[in-house]
């Protein structure tokens, strides 16, 4: 039997989060065969069986997503009461920030608790370099005091198949997946924007097929995830309802890593909300348009570039804003960029007609590739 790595992975429902773990799984079975992959849920705490499980692989890999935030530990990596009961080396692989609002400025006024820097501290104390997914990130880490630390991007962001591959502009949009953010859970102005959006992209594509993508489920079973908020499920359900009442069809790709990227391989183009949706069509040189709602597609243009839009110009995220949320009192957060519809006309007129920024990601995840290739062979 070969040696193996432990990664912790955060998939419940949404079709991002396996795509991570799709494509990191993919990264280790070509650039590192000499280990097999042990997958374990992040959020559940380390059983004694699991932690026996942890203690005899080659190291602990905490995989992608948002995780470096407030309550990192327990809260996004539940782990042990105890940190020393592991006694393996503990490597990020693609984790990144999370902020609202994601101005650059942030990353030098982030908040941790103090939990989740003894977590840092002891995989600073590993040995090895980690990786993080954009340069908000890094510097957040830089910032806390580790230096041992690489920008290897997400690692979603790399289909092996489609590296350095030549990547030649055509104006033929035929199908359009148009993807659905999430803050439309506490801002109807958000929601607002989404469906307006959505109606502009009728009028400036009359000929193409143009299919709403739900990445969480519009079933009810959704409720039965972990993790699963009732608020996320009923803004979904009335979203689906407009979409039924304007005549706009609709697919449901959560759950899979296979169901987004099923989807997005028959489109020609997608927009919206959703990072992953930018990511996958991004790294198999398809167009994109990612309408930014939070620090995490702001980030991502430092790293690849393209074409990202602000879908928000501020939003309160305040301690009081969220426990008003948590009592259902009704109070919207977001202020939506006014010019998003100019913004998306312009973008499409320009961008039809030349091209360069649909065809920018290939070069820089190409670029970051061989980074991710240094942080595998590294390790362990």
């Amino acid at each position: 039997m070969k040696d193996y790595y432990v990664i912790l992975t955060g998939s419940k429902n949404n079709a991002g989060d396996y795509l991570i773990k799709y494509r990191a799984k993919k990264l280790f079975s070509e650039y590192r065969p000499d280990r097999e992959i042990v997958d374990l849920n992040g959020w559940e705490k380390l059983s004694d069986k699991s932690l026996e499980i942890v203690n005899n692989a080659c190291a602990l890999i905490l995989l992608g997503g948002p995780a470096l935030q407030n309550k990192m530990y327990p809260k996004v990596y539940a782990l042990r009461e105890n940190l020393n009961d592991i006694t393996v080396p503990i490597i990020m692989m693609g984790v990144g920030w999370y902020s609202k609002v994601g101005n650059w400025k942030e990353t030098y006024t982030y908040k941790m608790d103090q939990q989740s820097h003894l977590l840092l501290e002891k995989i600073a104390n590993s040995g090895y370099a980690s990786s993080v997914r954009d340069y908000h990130t890094l510097n957040t880490l830089n910032v806390f005091g580790h230096q041992k630390v690489l920008m290897t991007g997400c690692p979603a962001l790399y289909d092996i198949e489609k590296i350095k591959q030549d990547v030649t502009f055509s104006k033929k949009i035929k199908k359009i997946g148009y993807s659905l953010g999430v803050s439309m859970v506490t801002s109807p102005a958000m929601m607002k924007q989404m469906q307006n959006v959505l109606l502009l992209l009728k009028k400036i594509f009359p000929d193409s097929e143009i299919v709403t993508v739900f990445h969480h489920s519009i079933s009810k079973d959704f409720l039965d995830t972990a993790g699963a908020t009732k608020k996320l499920y009923k803004t979904h359900i009335k979203f689906l309802n407009w979409l039924e009442e304007n005549g706009f069809p609709h697919e449901d790709i959560s759950g899979s890593a296979e169901n987004l990227m099923d989807f997005y391989s028959r489109c020609d183009l997608h927009i919206g909300y959703r990072v992953h949706a930018h990511i996958f069509m991004s790294s198999i040189s398809k167009y994109s348009v990612l309408l930014s709602e939070d620090g995490r597609g702001k980030a991502l243009e430092k790293v690849i570039g393209g074409n990202i839009i602000d879908s928000y110009t501020s939003v309160n995220d305040s301690l009081f804003i969220k426990i008003i949320h948590k009592l259902n009192i009704p109070y919207d957060n977001f202020k939506p960029n006014s010019y998003i519809l100019e913004d998306i006309q312009h973008m499409f007129t320009y961008e039809l007609s030349n091209g360069i920024k649909f065809l920018q990601p290939r070069s820089e995840i190409d670029r970051h590739f061989e980074v991710m290739l240094k942080f595998l062979k590294q390790l362990p």
